[in-house]
């Protein structure tokens, strides 16, 4: 393995005011919350001159101290939340500011396998090795879960592994600083003695760092392992080797590196008789991959709140402003997949959907005959029918006045659509 070259001057790189101009410009792309000193990006904007130069001076002089991070939960689909870190919006722009330079040092050392929170790589590239893998007969799999990865790394084994790439002092301890802050939380102060908050603009990359041992091992060994942050599995073409190599990996991730693998969640799968997750994509047997039970429940969720019944507005601005977004998003993301009969029907759902809602919003069955007498309905005898019943959506009389045609006019997103546009890029 070619020898590591030891970067000892960056901390000028960082202050350097065009990379804390550039490092602004992607905390503001970024947007995200005020940290606990309540100030907004657009405040900071507002004085981003005087701000900046006043960093510049705090991380030449070393006088820079990163604020503790404000803790905030999301839930997650088992029910449990998830901790976040929010940093102040500085303490976001330094980070910024350091990632920018010490990045591409480590990007040079980092394997294929590895995929999460790195230039030009992306989720559906993992998604794709897997399955090149199960194409290429690795048929049993290991599903491997690390229990509370980001909140479990132990700060003087990672800046160990950081020295070995840098040994510029201040950039160092800069990084201390960030993993080291603390954590504010209703008010009172905990002292972090491991993990990197999740939220942190630097974490993801010190996180990837950690990891990297684990990549070169089973890349050296010829493994087939595909990792997305903390989330990986390895295909294998044997049971046996499975099991072998599962006991390697808990060996070097427990006993070496002070992480946990979560024993519940990481288990060997026959990928020809079993189902497996990865990044909320169900990898089917006859490797079929679609979205997960969770992914799909969640969805579903979302669409309904959405498109909630008991709300009279105008149709055509939830779609454009709320409902199309959040389709996109979800059907680009899991539109790689084998979908097409699933997104047909979720079309069809969402489409009644908007349907029950727009009934509800003209209140009045008169306003349901004159959009049917619009698009040419001649029957003289009107239908009567209850705007507000859920099976009324799906009615004759409904599907006549507000067809397939009406959903394109408004601008509804199709899932089908998107998913056909996207898989002419599958490999």
């Amino acid at each position: 393995m070619p020898s590591k070259r030891k970067w000892y001057s960056l901390i000028d790189k960082i202050w350097a005011k065009p990379n804390l101009e550039e490092a602004f410009r992607e905390v503001k792309r970024n947007r995200g919350a005020a940290g606990i000193d309540r100030v907004t990006v657009k405040a900071y904007e507002s004085k981003l001159e005087p701000n900046l130069e006043g960093l510049q001076l705090a991380l030449r002089n070393k006088t820079y101290r990163s604020k503790p991070v404000k803790r905030v939960y999301i839930p997650k689909a088992d029910g449990t939340q998830r901790p976040l870190g929010i940093p102040t919006v500085e303490d976001r722009v330094v980070q910024a500011a350091a990632r920018r330079i010490i990045e591409p040092l480590f990007e040079a050392q980092f394997k294929d396998c590895s995929y999460g929170f790195r230039p030009g790589r992306s989720a559906h590239m993992a998604l794709a090795n897997i399955r090149k893998d199960l194409e290429a007969g690795y048929r049993y799999v290991i599903d491997a879960d690390l229990k509370s990865y980001f909140d479990t790394i132990p700060h003087e084994k990672l800046i160990e592994k950081v020295r070995e790439t840098i040994v510029d002092g201040s950039v160092l301890r800069l990084l201390e600083s960030f993993l080291k802050a603390g954590i504010m939380e209703g008010g009172s102060f905990h002292l972090n003695e491991t993990g990197t908050p999740q939220g942190g603009v630097i974490s993801p990359l010190l996180a990837n760092i950690y990891l990297h041992p684990l990549d070169e091992a089973m890349t050296a060994r010829g493994h087939r392992m595909t990792r997305y942050a903390d989330d990986f599995v390895i295909c294998c073409k044997t049971a046996k080797g499975a099991e072998r190599v599962l006991n390697s990996v808990v060996g070097l991730l427990e006993r070496e590196m002070g992480l946990i693998i979560h024993p519940e969640k990481t288990k060997i799968v026959n990928s020809y008789k079993e189902t497996f997750v990865f990044l909320g994509h169900a990898f089917k047997p006859g490797k079929r991959m679609v979205p997960s039970e969770k992914a799909m429940k969640r969805f579903k969720e979302r669409v309904k709140e959405i498109t909630r019944r008991n709300q009279t507005v105008k149709v055509e601005q939830i779609v454009k402003k709320r409902l199309n977004p959040y389709l996109r998003g979800w059907g680009n993301y899991f539109g790689t997949g084998d979908v097409l009969s699933r997104f047909r029907g979720l079309d069809a759902w969402i489409r009644r959907r908007i349907r029950a809602v727009q009934l509800r919003s003209w209140k009045k069955i008169r306003k349901l005959h004159r959009e049917m007498r619009r698009r040419g309905w001649d029957n003289k005898d009107m239908p009567g029918l209850r705007m507000t019943a859920w099976r009324s959506s799906h009615s004759t009389y409904a599907q006549y006045a507000m067809p397939n045609e009406w959903f394109a006019e408004i601008g509804l997103c199709s899932l089908l659509e998107r998913s056909q546009e996207l898989r002419p890029q599958r490999g």
